[in-house]
């Protein structure tokens, strides 16, 4: 029997499949769409639906651990740790290492950012460093031949390569506020994950004004320069590349003050060379700006994230709002949406409503300050690689402070921490009622299914003992 919350053709998710290829159904008499063994099939998208009839399909959310009332890791020493960093694991440590940023608002003067490290053993229990103590990484801000210093770093992302006997340990780093010629990301190089060497910039990045090194769109009326801070890569496990997620925005902010964050995204071969920023001539994922597309006005697309699971693409979308208290959200926080693509570079929202009936909302804040101030009420961060895969379940890091951006320095961005929520492996999307008939299915391995095939929602579908469902 198949439960509804995914179309699993003969296994559970398990190391990723090799991408299948994929027939363009047209209506009923379309070519078939060849699924191969072990791909999961989320019903996130209309990909395997050829008709249906008042079909509801609901978002469900990951489960917050504790609620998050509190986070699982909030050094007392920080103001607040963001997941602005990636998760990834070592095989020399056998442990799972955790690069997070910690923000600081002094009273007078520019925030800092700072890198720290945090290992564990199972990806549940965590420390700072390796020994309990908190372990800042040292990253040069001072370029040697111009004598000039960036201000500060912004995101950072990293994998790690078995392959590089040397230097296993490979990232990409934004440096801000370091001129027009030197602002962008950078690459940087590891051997242990704890002293890090800067490299040679890979994107030159648009330090505002007249920075004549930005790249320019105009898609749908509006003009996008880029690529800005919020810029990272992830790795393509299946097709061994690498998938680089740009940010973009206006340099004029439209309708109430909305600058217009976007996202465009492009496939490298390599991250330690420079990108061609030329290459980037679409924005995959462009707020309206307006109460449209599931939006509101002050909407923007201020981060996102992009992770395998089978031949799809997944990914969390951060949605940051000057202004507008929502139910799942107040003024001046950011809350997460889940996005899919079925070629990594075409990117949409995930519509359904959620559990709580937010349409598109993933990943909610609590009420902002909450707690005493250390819920997750405010600003929302990720980590670069998506969830880890723990034992049958999908755990969910994120960071969030307390508070939001519309206070003052004392306040702002501050309490909240590293937050921990988990999912079923197949939980994303349920099918919960209507009737939906798929395309023609071709599968890559013995069955007796005959297609197009009509599913009853909700139920169980008979379906013949090669076909098993998770348990």
């Amino acid at each position: 029997m198949l439960p509804l919350h995914t179309l699993w053709i003969a296994a559970a998710l398990a190391a990723p499949q090799p991408a299948p290829a994929l027939g363009e159904a047209e209506g009923m008499g379309g070519a078939a769409i060849r699924i191969a063994p072990g791909a999961p099939q989320l019903l996130v998208d209309d990909h395997l639906i050829a008709e249906e009839e008042g079909l509801v399909r609901t978002l469900h959310s990951p489960r917050k651990d504790r609620g998050g009332e509190e986070p699982v890791l909030a050094p007392p020493e920080l103001q607040t740790l963001m997941a602005s960093g990636t998760i990834v694991r070592d095989p020399r440590l056998g442990k799972y290492v955790m690069f997070a940023e910690a923000f600081e608002q002094p009273p007078r003067g520019r925030y800092r950012v700072d890198l720290y490290r945090l290992t564990s053993d199972d990806g549940l229990a965590w420390t700072a460093g390796d020994g309990g103590r908190l372990e800042r990484i040292e990253i040069d801000l001072l370029d040697a031949a111009s004598g000039r210093r960036a201000t500060n770093i912004d995101l950072f992302s990293c994998w790690y390569d078995e392959k590089d006997a040397s230097f296993p340990y490979q990232g990409w780093c934004y440096f801000a506020n370091w001129g027009d010629d030197l602002e962008g990301v950078w690459h940087l190089r590891s051997r242990d994950g704890r002293a890090w060497e800067r490299g040679r910039q890979v994107v030159n990045g648009w330090a505002g004004g007249g920075d004549p090194s930005h790249r320019e769109i105009r898609q749908d009326g509006r003009v996008l320069r880029g690529p800005g801070d919020v810029t990272i890569f992830t790795r393509d496990p299946l097709e061994d590349r690498f998938l680089g997620i740009f940010k973009f925005f206006s340099a004029e902010p439209v309708g109430p003050g909305n600058q217009l964050r976007s996202r465009a995204y492009a496939f490298l071969e390599r991250i330690d060379e420079p990108f061609d920023t030329s290459r980037l001539d679409r924005i995959a994922l462009l707020p309206a700006a307006a109460a449209e597309r599931g939006d509101q006005p002050h909407d923007e697309y201020y981060g996102s994230t992009a992770w395998r699971c089978g031949s799809l693409w997944l990914g969390g979308l951060k949605v940051w709002h000057s202004a507008g208290d929502y139910p799942w959200s107040a003024a001046g926080c950011a809350f997460l949406k889940l996005v899919s693509s079925r070629d990594g570079l075409r990117w949409t929202k995930v519509p359904f409503r959620s559990d709580d009936g937010f349409a598109e909302v993933f990943l909610a804040n609590g009420p902002e300050g909450g707690n005493g101030g250390r819920n997750d009420g405010g600003y929302l961060t990720q980590f670069s690689q998506g969830p880890l895969r723990i034992g049958d379940e999908l755990i969910f890091y994120y960071g969030c402070s307390s508070f939001g951006k519309n206070h003052p320095p004392q306040r702002r961005i501050s309490g909240g921490g590293i937050f921990r929520a988990r999912l079923r492996i197949d939980g994303f999307v349920s099918v919960d009622g209507g009737r939906l008939t798929t395309p023609p299915i071709e599968i890559d391995a013995p069955s007796e299914i005959d297609a197009p095939s009509e599913i009853d929602a909700p139920s169980e579908i008979d379906a013949p003992s090669e076909i098993d469902a998770p348990s």
